[in-house]
């Protein structure tokens, strides 16, 4: 009995079939299931090789390749050295054309100034980190013949936050005041430097409070916008 058994089981273990073969059939079963998947768009991106941000095929429409992004990081540079054109305050009703002479002469300013408004030749322009001075007569004569001697009248009568406006070449430079303070002009000097920053300063008269008296308006540079 014991070697009838042992043959019958020995009979058996030929009919199965061996471990080796199982496996490879499991193996072909899988790769068939995987490529049918794979045709009916069932396969995870991390399976078939590609990522979300890659862009190919027919999948074109749902992507975007980086290369069409624009450059990140960078500021575009501003146009910078413009001259003011024109100097417009919206609070005091204000909006008057800016010369940019080239000389220092005091006569020859004060004579330019009977046209209206100056720029200072050695601060900022318009895209400049600095300071720009711009300068204009005041007067509390009832009358004057030329109203440019009144074009900074109501400078003083500005507030903390303030539009001031310039522009040029189509584009408008907006600065917000900061401050207005009265000095002499015989021991006060205007910082044109850079280091602090882009702004605007506007100088005129006190001519209530004596001959070297001043108003100095400061502004900060806010930015730009086309007109």
């Amino acid at each position: 009995m014991y070697y009838i058994a042992v043959n019958n089981s020995s009979h058996k273990s030929e009919d199965r079939p061996p471990v080796t073969v199982f496996l490879a059939a499991t193996v072909v079963i899988f790769f068939l299931s995987l490529s049918t998947a794979d045709s009916v768009g069932f396969v995870p991106d991390y399976i078939d090789g590609s990522t979300s941000l890659t862009t190919s095929g027919s999948d074109s429409q749902n992507n975007i390749a980086l290369a069409s992004l624009p450059e990140l990081g960078e500021e575009t540079p501003a146009v910078s050295g413009v001259a003011p054109e024109r100097l417009i305050i919206p609070a005091i009703d204000l909006d008057l054309a800016v010369q940019n002479p080239a000389t220092r002469d005091i006569s020859a300013l004060d004579a330019l100034l009977q046209n209206g408004p100056a720029r200072y030749v050695d601060s900022a322009q318009l895209g400049e980190v600095g300071n720009m001075i711009i300068f204009a007569h005041s007067s509390n004569l009832p009358i004057v013949r030329n109203k440019m001697y009144q074009a900074f009248n109501k400078v003083p009568e500005l507030k903390t936050g303030d539009t001031i406006t310039l522009t040029a070449q189509g584009k408008a430079y907006m600065y917000s005041v900061v401050s207005i303070i009265t000095a002499d002009a015989t021991n006060t000097n205007i910082d044109m430097s850079p280091e602090k920053g882009t702004r605007l300063t506007l100088v005129t008269c006190d001519t209530l409070t004596g001959k070297s008296a001043r108003y100095v308006l400061e502004a900060s540079f806010v930015g730009t916008y086309d007109i």
